[in-house]
């Protein structure tokens, strides 16, 4: 990870004043690394790519490692991370039936990809062990 972060108000820190943020970024980074199992354990299958057109783009709440993360995926193709007062961007897309997503500081600039499976009985959605839902 880069040593420095940017808040919302375009303000630096070093990364070691931004523990929970470093934990958050922590968490999508080891989720990412996970195994592809959130639905398979639970043997639902992943959305099909219809359904994935008709929930992204949009805006999603988000749960990683008990922290509510919300992002913003626009129509040409950006993602806007926000977590306290902090940012991240980048880019997402849909390949098959996987969310890929791309995000320049959380995710080092790296691309990882999922299938998504909808949670049983919730409007929760499920991908690489990251819980999200529409706003």
């Amino acid at each position: 990870m880069r040593s420095m972060r940017t808040k919302t108000d375009g303000t630096s820190f070093p990364l070691r004043h931004g523990v929970v943020l470093g934990l958050v970024a922590a968490g999508i980074l080891a989720l990412s690394a996970l195994a592809d199992v959130s639905g398979a354990v639970a043997g639902e299958r992943p959305l099909p790519p219809q359904e994935l057109r008709q929930l992204f783009p949009g805006q999603f709440r988000a749960q990683v490692k008990g922290y509510d993360v919300r992002f913003v995926a626009t129509r040409d193709g950006r993602i806007k991370g926000f977590y306290g007062g902090f940012t991240d961007e980048g880019r997402w897309s849909l390949r098959g039936n996987r969310l890929c997503i791309m995000l320049k500081d959380w995710l080092d600039g790296k691309t990882t990809c999922s299938a998504v499976h909808r949670s049983r009985g919730s409007s929760w959605y499920l991908a690489r062990g990251i819980r999200f839902r529409r706003m």
